[in-house]
């Protein structure tokens, strides 16, 4: 999912015990809904003050930034992408996280 508004849930699935990491569309999904989740937005993995994450620091050396508008998605859909793929994501996996 790419959207500029674009935040991760993580849940823990309770049959294994892991940690599911979703993708949310923040402009779509009331406050509400979230009530009581761990949430993580584009300001929480990295920042300019402190450390950029990764993918944000390849996509800014890599001159990936368009407009900057949809930059904040397309760093949380790679990074829920990477959270949630074990070992080196598909270029199926990839065109599924950012349909």
């Amino acid at each position: 999912m790419i959207h500029p508004s674009t935040f991760i849930i993580h849940v823990k699935v309770s049959s294994t015990s892991s940690v599911r990491h979703i993708a949310v569309n923040a402009c779509l999904t009331p406050v509400a809904a979230v009530h009581g989740l761990a949430v993580t937005t584009v300001e929480g993995i990295g920042s300019v003050k402190g450390k950029l994450h990764p993918v944000q620091e390849r996509i800014a050396k890599s001159h990936g930034s368009q407009c900057g508008f949809c930059t904040p998605g397309i760093v949380m859909s790679m990074y829920t992408l990477l959270r949630s793929t074990p070992g080196r994501p598909t270029m199926s996996d990839m065109e599924v996280a950012f349909q």
